[in-house]
C-alpha cells in the first residue's frame, strides 16, 4: 500500500455559482484548482517546468466522480509529478473564467497527456472519449469510453500498470 500525503494547504473557496464551485491550494512549488461541477470534478496543476527554471507551466491532472479520488491524485503529486499524466495547455493561470456567478469556461480532459517518456492520446469523439497509448510512432487503442472520468481512470491505471516496478518513473 502506498504511503501518500497530501503537502498542499487546504481548499479554499474562490468563486461559487449556481451549480459550481471553484477551489485553490497550494504547495512551494505548485498552485492548485479544484473545479466542482454537479457530476465530476476537475483537478488543475499550475507550477514549475523544470526545477531551476523561472517558467510557469500549467496541466490539467484529470477528472473525477468524487473529491476522494480528486484527493488521491493531489496526494500523488504532490508525492513525484511523475506518477500523474498531466496535459500541459497554453492558457494563463487561473484556467477556469468565470465572471460573477457564471463559469464561462474551462479546459475538458482532451489532448495528449505526457508523463516521462510516456504519451496518451485523448479525444472527444461522438460516441464517447477515445483513448490511445502512444510508443513512439504507433498508437495502441485503449478503448472508447462515456466518459472523461472514465478516459482518465483508464489512461491512468494503464500508466500505472506499466510503471509499477519501473525504477525509471
Amino acid at each position: 500500500m502506498r504511503q501518500l500525503s497530501i503537502t498542499a494547504t487546504d481548499w479554499l473557496l474562490q468563486a461559487k455559482g449556481d451549480d459550481w464551485s471553484l477551489f485553490a491550494s497550494v504547495t512551494n512549488r505548485f498552485n492548485y484548482l479544484r473545479l466542482t461541477l454537479p457530476t465530476k470534478e476537475y483537478l488543475y496543476a499550475e507550477g514549475e517546468q523544470e526545477l531551476g527554471k523561472s517558467d510557469r507551466g500549467v496541466w490539467v491532472l484529470g477528472v473525477f466522480d468524487h473529491v476522494e479520488q480528486l484527493q488521491y491524485f493531489l496526494a500523488l503529486h504532490n508525492d513525484n509529478p511523475l506518477k500523474v499524466p498531466a496535459l500541459k495547455i497554453e492558457q494563463s493561470w487561473p484556467v477556469v473564467a468565470y465572471q460573477e456567478q457564471s463559469l464561462m469556461d474551462y479546459p475538458h480532459y482532451s489532448g495528449v497527456y505526457r508523463v516521462g517518456f510516456k504519451s496518451y492520446r485523448v479525444t472527444q469523439e461522438i460516441d464517447g472519449y477515445r483513448v490511445e497509448y502512444i510508443d513512439g510512432y504507433k498508437a495502441a487503442l485503449l478503448g472508447v469510453l462515456e466518459s472523461e472520468v472514465d478516459a482518465c481512470l483508464a489512461l491512468y491505471s494503464h500508466f500505472d500498470s506499466r510503471t509499477r516496478g519501473c525504477k525509471m518513473c
